[in-house]
């Protein structure tokens, strides 16, 4: 029982592996498979060519025999032919005949040395071969000698004949086996043959299925990392729409409560005031009151201005312009197209956030003393592109944030997100001598406007 549930509990972790290490699991057996079917390769064409080289070495035999056997014959015939005609040309042909024999009996004799029962034979052959070359050296002696004893040369005859015999069927028969030896290793390389084509064609196939499998797991990794992404943009998108709900609430809730609470308590005190003309204390609390009022109504259109759903972004970010250079000391420079019309009420919202996030950028980390805004139509759509000439944002930074949109604030990463979720393009450049904002929104059909004003050299 407790090796089953050991083995179940194997079996649920292996369930719940993640794509990405069965993709890994999956590519490294294939790895395997490849590196084992490389080196059973390997050894299959060893094997192969080795026998090749046997078969090979089979056939040397055979030739080297037949050598032995024509050579002795064709002496035999130069023999009998200087004997009976006494032409000094056959003999001197017997002669170069009869020189390559031991030779050749002997390159026999080295090609066998390895195989038992050849050897024995080769041996044999050169006893029969140096016997028959003995036999013909003495006719042919005497023939040069000038005797013509018929009846001797008869017995020569007969002996070298029955020598002959003896050699040629033991050519044969060394013969025959070389045949038998071609035969079982033309059928050994044949099933090596065979072996190895199967053997390679099953590496490949397992191979091409777990890379495949490799594949259809790391897609399916990417597929839920996208998955994910998608589902965190959108979750991101949620909260930022939720925010600025959150934030035109608030605004509506400090202009229309605390804000005319802080007024009815400023006429108050100017009636006091009036009362008590010559009360310093009052005068003070009145100019309080005053600063109150305005700061109540400066954060509540910082949190969401009226002037963007009444009049449009072109207005708000005007009015908001105005204000962060009285506020923060920084020049800026502002060129809004009057060809841009209305937009939709979330494109404007998005613009105006970036505005607002590009702006607090460049006061709290540029150091630049002057920035420009511009607002322009374009092919693709609305354009806005803020620019200052600061300390710019170092490299490492401004590529982790392109490619992964890590190691920066949530100030940029909010903005790409705002612009992603309204379908439009956000683009950052960097360098020493400034930044280069540029957001471009793709406007609605029915919003867009026929009037392409040309892109500011800003």
């Amino acid at each position: 029982m407790i090796v089953n549930l050991r083995f179940g509990a194997h079996r649920a972790k292996a369930r719940h592996l993640s794509p990405r290490k069965k993709a890994a699991i999956a590519f490294v057996s294939a790895l395997v498979l490849l590196t084992i079917g490389a080196i059973a390769t390997a050894i299959s064409i060893w094997n192969l060519l080795n026998s090749v080289e046997w078969l090979a070495h089979s056939y040397d035999v055979e030739v080297a025999l037949a050598n032995v056997d024509s050579d002795l014959t064709e002496a035999a015939r130069n023999r009998a032919v200087y004997v009976n005609t006494g032409d000094p040309s056959v003999a001197d042909q017997f002669d170069a005949t009869i020189q390559r024999v031991p030779a050749e009996i002997d390159h026999v004799i080295a090609l066998v040395s390895d195989n038992a029962v050849q050897r024995p034979e080769s041996l044999t052959l050169k006893d029969l071969g140096l016997k028959r070359i003995a036999i013909l050296q003495q006719s042919v002696t005497m023939r040069r000698n000038g005797s013509k004893d018929a009846q001797l040369q008869a017995t020569f005859q007969r002996e070298s004949l029955s020598a002959g015999i003896d050699q040629s069927e033991l050519v044969h028969s060394m013969q025959r086996e070389e045949q038998a030896l071609i035969m079982q290793r033309r059928k050994v390389s044949r099933q090596l043959f065979k072996f190895f084509l199967g053997l390679l064609a099953a590496t490949f196939v397992v191979s091409i299925l777990l890379f495949w499998l490799h594949y259809r797991l790391l897609r399916a990794e990417l597929e839920q990392r996208e998955a994910m992404e998608e589902s965190t943009r959108r979750l991101s998108a949620r909260v930022l729409e939720l925010q600025d709900e959150e934030r035109r609430k608030f605004a509506r809730e400090l202009h229309d409560s605390l804000g005319q609470i802080l007024t009815a308590a400023k006429l108050n005190m100017s009636a006091l005031v009036k009362k008590y003309s010559g009360d310093a204390q009052l005068a003070e609390t009145e100019e309080f009151l005053d600063q109150a009022v305005l700061e109540t109504r400066t954060i509540s259109y910082l949190l969401h201005p009226p002037l963007l759903d009444e009049l449009g972004f072109a207005s708000a970010a005007q009015w908001y312009v105005q204000g962060f250079s009285e506020r923060s000391g920084i020049k800026v420079e502002t060129n809004i197209s009057a060809g841009v019309s209305r937009l939709p009420r979330p494109m404007e919202l998005v613009l105006f956030r970036v505005l607002q996030e590009s702006l607090t950028n460049v006061l709290r980390h540029s150091k630049s003393s002057r920035a420009d805004i511009a607002l322009f139509m374009a092919r693709r759509g609305v354009v806005l592109r803020v620019r200052d000439y600061g300390v710019g944002i170092p490299p490492a930074t401004l590529e982790n944030f392109l490619s992964t949109g890590t190691e920066v604030g949530v100030g940029l990463a909010g903005m790409r997100e705002r612009v992603r979720e309204q379908g439009g393009q956000f683009d950052v450049i960097s360098s020493p001598s400034g930044t280069t904002l540029t957001v471009t929104m793709p406007l609605p059909r029915e919003s867009a406007t026929p009037l392409y004003a040309a892109s500011p050299s800003a």
